[in-house]
């Protein structure tokens, strides 16, 4: 059997600057697989997780396309942990498989899996290290404000709603501090770049 490649899972909380960092690494030619996508092309039109997920919540949650109401959803298990627990288990056995064979197909020395949400899932078992983007609460809070054009209280919200920066920290091989610059940011991952590259090798 062929030995799948170093993985990487990149994971922070919300407005960490997840995506700068993986568009970095994209642009140095290294293999991104997001689960964030993952998730979104599962529940298209024709999907079978869309169809487990109208027999759960009722035909309401699909609008007049077939398409997935996400606006609503997302309101629903913001107010309810048992129906987010409920499109959780309809979701992450999905997410897990498609990223696996991804990760399969991958050529190069390393790949990084984007995980915005590990801290709160559990690792996933074929992952060799993980980075987390780090920002201090305020600086994600004053980035979502600006973002999504939200109050401070929706901020914070969204923020209690996901693991703590401790918990996040508390997995972490490496940690890539983004309170600066862009520019700062894609020196790091430029190192980390070289550092995964040698890992890669010995492994």
């Amino acid at each position: 059997m062929d030995k799948t490649p170093f993985t990487v899972a990149l994971t922070g909380g919300i407005a960490s600057g997840k995506t700068l960092v993986s568009d970095e690494f994209a642009r140095l030619g290294v293999p991104i697989i997001d689960t964030d996508v993952i998730a979104h092309q599962i529940v298209e039109p024709g999907q079978p997780a869309l169809a487990k997920i109208e027999s759960v919540f009722g035909p309401d949650i699909i609008d007049d396309n077939g398409r997935l109401k996400r606006p609503s959803l997302r309101a629903l298990i913001f107010s309810d942990p048992e129906a987010r627990r409920k499109l959780e288990s309809i979701l992450h056995p999905r997410i897990r498989q498609e990223a696996d064979n991804a990760v399969a197909e991958v050529t190069s020395a390393y790949c990084i899996l984007v995980i915005p949400l590990l801290a709160e899932r559990g690792a996933y078992p074929n992952v060799d290290r993980i980075l987390v983007v780090d920002v201090e609460p305020n600086t994600q809070i004053r980035r979502l404000i600006a973002r999504d054009k939200s109050s401070e209280v929706q901020a914070k919200q969204a923020l209690a709603s996901q693991a703590s920066r401790e918990q996040r920290l508390e997995i972490a091989d490496d940690i890539l501090e983004n309170s600066g610059s862009p520019g700062q940011a894609r020196k790091a991952v430029a190192q980390l770049h070289r550092k995964y590259l040698a890992l890669a090798k010995t492994t």
